[in-house]
């Protein structure tokens, strides 16, 4: 039954307030009874209560909160602490304080404390040193609480520090490489990004931050490479007025607290409140949780932004992913190539982001049996950075999870590309590749490493290049036209063998074999090159112009970053509430020449918010060969990526003319449904491939490699036949006295 509210928050939730953080009301209007129990230990005679869904994770322990003592109604949030002695610690959030429970044997946990703080449902802790460190919305500043002997069962409260002002905090983060410690929606320095300054770490004081505006969470890290190295650099998610308006993302470098430099402010489509945010691996690209765009119906199911940083000043949308599931995210966490997210009432999900563009669930847990609904119950966070690999997960009503993953206890190597892969080979080779090569639990057996590459002649396998650490690189041979497939192989030690790609993709790479390009046809849409509008939307049409970044899911820059592109209903009138409705709106090409075999390629945008069960929107994109007589679908897309994606359509010589004409459809017949498209960087190329001429062009019989009589009389033979066997030289087609030439200078010139 959920737990009822006092009468002053019925008033506030029934007009809907958004005075407080973003979610506050929400989770109190949710709330449900603590499910109270016995600890349960895996392979406990005793069923725990409910049972919980899971695969690819082992539940190894359940602790109640009723197990914490002092009448916890509800469990926030958790974190972590490793001893010296490498004894590990989960520290779990209470509505009345703080429970540090050892799980070095995570299947026999013991409560060593509990730390007895304000009464309130929102929580957090982070740990630096031998100290943690937890804040409230419910006051007493910062708890400092001593676990420099908590090997021996004592964890203790040095003093509730709260000074210049400050009383509460939605949450606070630390830098685990500098040790650095920061405030993040507190009642001081606008809810912003507060420093505080540790040289008495009992007594944390405020010492400088980021208060341009209310931060909901950040992480700080120290940043290698590049413009930006050795400095200290914050992520925030962020907004103005408590978070809701223009909430995002800003990148500050925060080396100096009394004077941080805002480096970038980033905005997605779709943006209900800018939760929380953590890096990938490698640090190239972000992961961020918006929590209220599920509930606020801007997206149906869990949605994930792709935020590529890897340009500190210049952050892009690089995509989303999904549960498929209609619960609301709220926290996650990135170790090695893994992404946890704790998502309320689908409980925790793993995701394997190798490809950190489409990860893939590899696992899950649900914490909160039954619906998997937008309600703010379940999974509140999760900790997966102890060096054993037990994970924790802290639930609002079933408290602390101890749980296995074994993947990330397996042996395994993470194979990753340094740099680009090559999407085009020339045929006569020389692109290249480089990789890096993590191994996991396990080593790596460097002569195993190779490029396996095939082509319509079959098979070819190039070992790898060390180049020191744990880098290597190949160099492509030459391939046939027609194009070519390739992966990368390497083995461990023990005999296990892995790819990049890696198995759980789609397959190998694909590269087109060209050895020329010629651009027929190229728009970036800066001036009017004829294309048309037309359709029987009621409004929301294409047209072309600066993205005016008005909301409801609009691009805030152009594709190719000339400036202008064509966008349906780019307008901020009605306080940006623009997109297609009742209809369709087309955007139709100039005639263009499709002939002789080309490609097409063109950036889109697509953001789709389906509206009820008649939504059938999407992105369509139709060509004709008779000027526009009739049209034949070519591609269509459905995913509400949010971002600029890029596609190429090829063309055969066969299906080609020179009276070709491309159009774009983009269709909203909900009127509840959000549709906003854009297309930029329309070009079209004719491209041509030449075999690469052989290492010996005079041998053409055999045996091979061996020059004589049997090659003259097969270049003679093809010569007189019209056989383009003989086509040794320019002009290619045409047999003359330049081919004799070539075969006579190969031939005394001897193979190599």
């Amino acid at each position: 039954m959920p737990v009822a509210l006092p009468a002053a928050l019925l008033v506030a939730v029934a007009a809907g307030s958004a005075s407080g953080h973003d979610e506050d009301w929400r989770k109190l209007a949710d709330r449900l009874a603590a499910v109270e129990g016995e600890i349960w230990r895996f392979g406990d005679p005793v069923a725990r209560g409910g049972g919980f869904d899971a695969q690819g994770v082992d539940l190894l322990a359940q602790i109640p909160l009723n197990q914490f003592g002092g009448f916890q109604e509800s469990g926030n949030d958790c974190w972590g602490y490793t001893s010296p002695s490498g004894r590990e610690y989960a520290i779990m959030g209470l509505q009345r304080g703080f429970g540090f429970v050892e799980i070095t044997d995570p299947v026999n946990p013991v409560i060593v404390a509990t730390i007895t703080g304000p009464d309130s449902f929102w929580h957090d802790v982070k740990v630096v040193g031998t100290y943690a460190y937890g804040v409230s919305e419910g006051g007493s500043g910062v708890q400092v609480m001593d676990m420099s002997d908590i090997d021996n069962g004592n964890v203790s409260l040095v003093r509730n520090w709260a000074a210049s002002g400050h009383s509460t905090t939605h949450n606070i983060v630390t830098n685990p490489d500098t040790g650095s410690l920061w405030l993040v929606g507190a009642n001081v320095g606008n809810g912003g990004l507060v420093h505080l300054d540790l040289s008495d770490p009992t007594r944390p004081a405020i010492s400088g931050g980021w208060t341009n505006m209310y931060v909901h969470d950040a992480q700080v890290v120290t940043w290698e490479g590049g413009p930006f190295d050795r400095r200290e650099i914050a992520f925030v998610a962020s907004g103005l007025d408590g978070g809701w308006t223009q909430t995002g993302l800003r990148i500050v470098d925060v080396t100096n607290p009394s004077s941080p430099q805002t480096l970038a402010t980033h905005f997605y489509g779709n943006a209900g409140y800018s939760h929380q945010l953590w890096l990938s691996a490698d640090r190239q690209y972000l992961y961020l949780n918006d929590e209220l765009d599920e509930q606020s119906g801007f997206v149906s199911t869990t949605t994930t932004r792709v935020i590529d940083v890897s340009d500190l000043s210049n952050p892009a949308n690089a995509g989303t992913f999904t549960t498929g599931l209609p619960s609301v995210d709220h926290n996650l966490y990135t170790r090695d190539e893994f992404i946890f997210q704790a998502n309320y009432r689908s409980g925790l999900r793993i995701f394997d982001g190798s490809d950190p563009l489409n990860p893939i669930e590899i696992g899950f847990i649900d914490t909160f049996p039954g619906s998997n609904s937008d309600s703010f119950n379940g999974a509140w966070s999760v900790y997966p950075f102890f060096e054993s690999g037990t994970v924790i997960v802290s639930d609002i009503e079933r408290g602390l999870f101890i749980l296995g993953v074994p993947a990330l206890t397996e042996p395994r190597l993470l194979i990753t590309a340094d740099g680009s892969v090559p999407g085009e080979l020339d045929p006569a080779g020389g692109a290249s590749l480089s990789v890096d090569i993590l191994a996991r639990n396990t080593s790596l057996d460097p002569s195993s490493v190779e490029l396996v590459i095939e082509d319509i002649d079959g098979v070819e396998v190039v070992p790898g290049s060390a180049e020191g650490g744990d880098g290597f690189s190949f160099v492509f041979p030459s391939v046939a036209c027609g194009g070519a497939t390739f992966y990368v192989r390497a083995e461990s030690t023990d005999g296990l063998a892995f790819t990049l790609p890696s198995a759980g993709a789609a397959g190998p790479f694909e590269a087109a074999v060209i050895s020329e390009v010629t651009e027929l046809f190229a728009d970036n849409f800066q001036t009017n090159q004829g294309w048309t509008v037309s359709g029987t939307a009621a409004d929301g049409h294409w047209n072309r112009g600066v993205p005016v970044n008005a909301g409801r899911g609009d691009p805030s820059s152009d594709g190719d970053g000339s400036g202008l592109c064509y966008l349906t209903d780019n307008s901020a009138a009605n306080g940006g509430n623009s997109d297609v409705d009742d209809g369709t709106s087309i955007l139709t090409s100039p005639v263009v020449d499709l002939s002789g075999g080309v490609r097409v390629s063109y950036d889109y945008w697509l953001n789709d918010v389906p509206g009820g069960p008649l939504d059938n929107d999407a992105l369509v994109v139709e060509m004709s060969t008779n000027g526009g007589l009739s049209w034949t679908e070519v591609a269509r897309y459905e995913d509400a990526a949010g971002s600029w994606r890029n596609d190429l359509i090829e063309i055969d010589a066969a299906d080609g003319s020179t009276n070709g004409r491309f159009r774009f459809t983009v269709s909203d017949f909900d009127p509840q449904g959000v549709v906003e498209a854009g297309i930029d960087g329309f070009v079209i190329d004719r491209v041509f491939c030449e075999d690469a001429p052989p290492a010996c062009p005079a041998d053409l019989a055999e045996p091979f490699g061996v020059l004589d009589l049997g090659d003259v009389g097969a270049f003679v033979a093809a010569f007189v036949a019209g056989d383009s066997l003989a086509d040794l030289a320019a002009p290619f087609g045409v047999l003359d006295l330049a081919d004799l030439t070539a075969f006579t200078q190969s031939f005394l010139a001897g193979c190599p």
